[in-house]
């Protein structure tokens, strides 16, 4: 059975499109007042959203024109269930095409090819206790009663003696829901810093040579050894590279924060570049940008995660570039 949270952003991405009516309009209201739960679910859901994609922003682009220049936001949406085209306003983003030579493309495949080498994490996660392949989620139940939700492509290990619950992310992103223990406090190591908390849920995620910190519930303290610690509160997240002292990362929507958990992509007028870096992490072929014009296009939607595939595809209708895929590797230009 599907949940409700699902069906929610189901009927926010459907309102969403070109071809909604008032019926559709209608029958969500109708939805939503089957119960508290449709009511709790459905505001959820336009949390969720946030500002990616109000059904009344939507509606507007309905009849509009919109100017393909890297200042330009494109609405794209996939959703379980919700697999038919919505051609409308991405059929009206021009429909010229840029001509990449055969020469040129090879000369680009070859030395991707020739750079991709081994993924730099593949020996932390043959080597770590707990690991997830790419694409892969898992949940695991500690010792103490702490419950890690892993995401793709992670891996970390975990020492609970002295007195402390220490756990070594080695890599990828992790979101610990932690046992409420105040003798024993819980201390996540990543790339020279330290994430430390006794009862709280929060975040820790390593991308190439920096490491985010995210807070869902309670306090955490970051250090890294150099310079002042930082406290977080639910909502913050605090950013550090090895060897300097964490920075403060902005306050985080933590209606969209995790939604990895529920099989989802959310994106608020994100650059494209900043996109296919995350769909990355979730696919096994290389995904290159030839392109910056296109690399930064903005975009915003919801994606499933099981449907990255309809994510790439849709590029060709909804902006002006071309996806070519290649064994181990795809080309947007």
């Amino acid at each position: 059975m599907v949940a409700l949270s699902d069906q929610a952003i189901d009927w926010l991405v459907r309102l969403q499109s070109d071809e909604v009516t008032d019926l559709d309009r209608q029958a969500f209201v109708d939805w939503s007042g089957q119960s508290d739960d449709h009511m709790r679910a459905a505001r959820d859901a336009q949390a969720l959203f946030g500002a990616v994609s109000q059904t009344e922003t939507a509606q507007d682009w309905t009849g509009q024109e919109a100017a393909l220049s890297p200042n330009a936001t494109i609405p794209i949406n996939t959703a379980r269930n919700t697999r038919r085209r919505m051609p409308g306003s991405m059929a009206r983003f021009g429909t010229r095409r840029f001509a990449l030579s055969i020469a040129s493309l090879c000369a680009l495949v070859l030395a991707i090819m020739a750079g991709a080498g081994v993924p730099t994490d593949i020996w932390a996660r043959w080597t770590a206790q707990y690991s997830t392949d790419i694409g892969l989620f898992k949940t695991v139940n500690l010792p103490d009663g702490t419950v890690a939700h892993m995401n793709t492509a992670s891996a970390f290990s975990i020492d609970f003696s002295n007195g402390v619950r220490r756990v070594d992310l080695a890599a990828g992103e992790v979101i610990f829901d932690v046992a409420k223990d105040a003798q024993h406090p819980f201390i996540v190591s990543a790339q020279g810093g330290e994430a430390m908390a006794v009862g709280t849920v929060y975040g820790v995620r390593i991308t190439d040579d920096h490491v985010n910190v995210t807070v869902r519930e309670g306090v955490v303290e970051v250090s890294t050894g150099v310079g002042s610690s930082m406290r977080l509160l639910a909502g913050d997240q605090a950013v550090y590279h090895d060897g300097r002292g964490p920075q403060t990362g902005g306050h985080v929507d933590l209606a969209a924060y995790g939604s990895w958990q529920r099989g989802k992509l959310i994106f608020n007028n994100r650059p494209l570049g900043d996109v296919i870096d995350e769909v990355q992490r979730y696919k096994t072929e290389r995904i290159v940008i030839a392109r910056d014009a296109v690399h930064d296009l903005k975009v915003t939607g919801v994606f499933e995660i099981a449907e990255l595939d309809d994510l790439l595809d849709t590029l060709e209708q909804a902006m002006n570039a071309r996806v070519v895929r290649l064994p181990l590797l795809t080309v947007i230009y």
